[in-house]
């Protein structure tokens, strides 16, 4: 059947191979469940609250320079027939066997450390949006770990009940994008969208990334002697979430996913085009719908407005920064001495507090309810449990891939689902891990680790696609194009990466600070050891 529809697609105009290779699609929208996880929902979220819409650009350029990765790591799988010539083996024989371990294991902990965060994603969804407020957390990570265990062994299987699991992670993914997005309709009909600053937004405006927007310029004027301070926090704010909207738009272990999700499918190298049409349809799309849609909301609600609905404990957290700025030993004061300096601090001080808090999914709930009604956190709800659900089943995949590789027996049952087991059982005690000092412990390193690793990927792909050895006559023939843009999209990622770890590396905390100076150190050195390793096997 499947076999028919891609002959017909062969024999199609453009929009006849989009109805067709939408059915055969499957890949795409596996990447599509992991990116469109908590990362992505925390950074779509402070984008728009500190930026408005004038970093719409930002996540379609992140994740086109993804697509662009990806659609080279597809290349080079599809390209070679033999099992032993999976991209992992290609990595070790033709650039560096470092290398391609530390894209392994760095895939490895990040499946583990941040699927522990969609657990926690989805006990918050169903505690603060879907009425569970009562409900023990370890019950609802118990069954979230059931239900998404259940869905990865009938996935290592083989036929229908595999066909079935890739129709659920399509089903989520819809649900996310169509969630998301319904809520940017009701705000267009309410008029709640400033349209001229949304396709202003559209634009890509580097000089953006490193200066507040033109909406906060009267607050911090009348700031006085604290303007330079709010300068520099809104600057710092956005260069985090910036990083981490580049980091989530296409993560390490993303890259490691994608042959194995190719070889499941038993796609060859007649399927290169309906790999790439699958990148597009199933990814692109659904990203930046969804990704922008959380944007649009969040900018219309909370962005530069003094008033916007915020939780006492998230303006706490900014208003104390600022004292701290003025009082060094603010966090040793009494309780009633830290309230009243609140209670004391001038109005503009309070006003940017509450324009540039975080907010999670439960605040933009609760302040749409005026357009939503009741419906706003049963939409919300919905929508971030499918959100956590794909990306949980997606991680669990990776890992599983990972760790059957590491054997290397890729995708073998047992192996399998003893990888995919291990961050379920770290999602399972997320109420632990993802919580207070805890989650610092795993975040930061592995967060380091992952922006470290990420263009030394890219790195790889970019060399095999160059590698005669690897490749021989499946080079690609217009090679100026595509390293130009493959050379663009690593000095994107490298780029991101380095002003990441600069910004742990200038952090006071000395545990930031140390992370920050080990992936400052290691980039280049990996980079190195690629590119030497790769001229000494190519010569």
């Amino acid at each position: 059947m499947q076999n028919e529809i891609f002959q017909k697609a062969q024999q199609a105009n453009f929009f006849g191979k989009l109805y067709y290779y939408t059915k055969l699609s499957g890949p795409g929208w596996v990447q599509a469940a992991v990116t469109l996880g908590g990362g992505t929902l925390v950074g779509a979220l402070y984008l728009g609250v500190v930026g408005g819409y004038q970093f719409l650009w930002l996540q379609p350029l992140a994740m086109l320079c993804g697509i662009i990765m990806l659609s080279a790591i597809s290349y080079v799988t599809l390209s070679k027939e033999d099992i032993e010539d999976r991209p992992f083996e290609l990595a070790k024989k033709h650039v560096s066997p470092i290398l391609a371990w530390g894209w392994l294991i760095a895939t490895i902990i990040a499946d583990v450390v941040f699927c522990a965060a969609q657990f926690a994603l989805g006990a918050d969804a169903v505690q603060g949006n879907l009425g569970g407020a009562s409900l023990p957390p370890f019950l609802i990570t118990g069954i979230l770990f059931i239900v998404a265990f259940s869905l990865i062994y009938l996935f290592s299987g083989e036929g229908k009940a595999a066909k079935i699991i890739d129709s659920f992670i399509k089903i989520l993914v819809a649900i996310i994008v169509l969630a998301f997005m319904g809520v940017v309709v009701v705000l267009m009909w309410n008029n709640a969208i400033n349209w001229g600053e949304l396709l202003g937004g559209l634009i890509p405006d580097f000089s953006a990334l490193f200066r507040p927007t033109a909406s906060y310029a009267a607050s911090i004027a009348a700031a006085g002697e604290y303007g330079d301070f709010w300068n520099n926090y809104i600057s710092d704010s956005q260069r985090n979430i910036i990083i981490g909207a580049f980091g989530t738009a296409v993560g390490i272990n993303m890259t490691f996913l994608l042959p194995y999700s190719l070889m499941k499918k038993a796609w060859v190298k007649k399927h290169r085009e309906l790999s790439r049409f699958d990148l597009a349809l199933g990814l692109l799309i659904p990203f930046i719908l969804g990704a922008s849609a959380l944007i649009i909301s969040t900018a219309s609600q909370f962005h530069a407005k003094k008033d916007g609905y915020v939780s006492e404990a998230a303006y706490h957290q900014v208003l104390d920064t600022r004292l701290k700025s003025e009082y060094p030993n603010f966090t040793n004061f009494e309780a009633s001495k830290i309230a009243s300096l609140r209670q004391a601090a001038p109005q503009v001080d309070k006003d940017l507090s509450v324009m540039l808090a975080k907010r999670n999914a439960n605040d933009l709930a609760k302040a749409l309810e005026p357009f939503l009604g009741n419906w706003s956190q049963l939409i919300f709800g919905i929508g971030i449990l499918a959100m956590a659900l794909s990306t949980m089943l997606v991680h669990m995949m990776m890992n599983g891939y990972a760790v059957s590789e590491a054997f290397g027996q890729p995708g073998q049952r047992r192996l399998f689902l003893i990888g995919a087991v291990i961050p379920a059982i770290a999602g399972f005690f997320s109420p632990l891990l993802w919580n207070g000092a805890a989650k610092t412990a795993l975040a930061v390193p592995a967060s380091v680790i992952a922006t470290t690793l990420l263009p030394i990927a890219y790195l790889i792909f970019l060399l095999l696609m160059n590698s005669k050895k690897a490749l021989g006559k499946e080079l690609p023939k217009n090679r100026f194009l595509v390293n130009l843009l493959m050379f663009g999209a690593t000095g994107i990622a490298t780029f991101a990466s380095i002003w990441a770890l600069l910004g742990k590396y200038q952090s006071a905390n000395v545990y930031d600070h140390t992370f920050g100076l080990v992936g400052l150190i290691g980039l280049p050195l990996l980079a190195l050891i690629g590119i030497i390793g790769f001229i000494r096997r190519e010569i």
